[in-house]
């Protein structure tokens, strides 16, 4: 009886081994198949939409507006001067450079 037990085990565990690793297998060749197709189709939208961005950037005109106007409009667009301002004279950085120095030997220990 003893020897029947054992067997059973070892066929029970034999079973259970390709059962798991053919649910494994299964697992393993769905995710494959999803990331193929996620590649693909995100590539499929890239192409798309570097195509899309090169149609839009295509300028379409008419020849009409390439054409120079041989006169002058009589229309003129007023542009405020503007003065420059005084100019701003800055002080010298020495001294606060020399105080965050000393502040910084102090908090150092140095």
């Amino acid at each position: 009886m003893n020897w029947l037990k054992v067997g059973a085990v070892v066929i029970g565990g034999i079973v259970v081994f390709f059962v798991l690793n053919s649910v494994v297998h299964l697992l393993l060749g769905l995710l494959t198949a999803i990331a193929f197709v996620a590649i693909v189709a995100g590539g499929a939208y890239v192409a798309y939409k570097i195509a899309g961005a090169r149609r839009q950037r295509q300028v379409k005109s008419s020849p009409e507006e390439h054409r120079v106007p041989s006169e002058p409009e009589s229309r003129s667009i007023a542009v405020p001067t503007v003065t420059p301002k005084q100019a701003v004279t800055a002080q010298p950085a020495h001294h606060d450079v020399e105080d965050e120095l000393a502040r910084l030997k102090r908090e150092m220990g140095g």
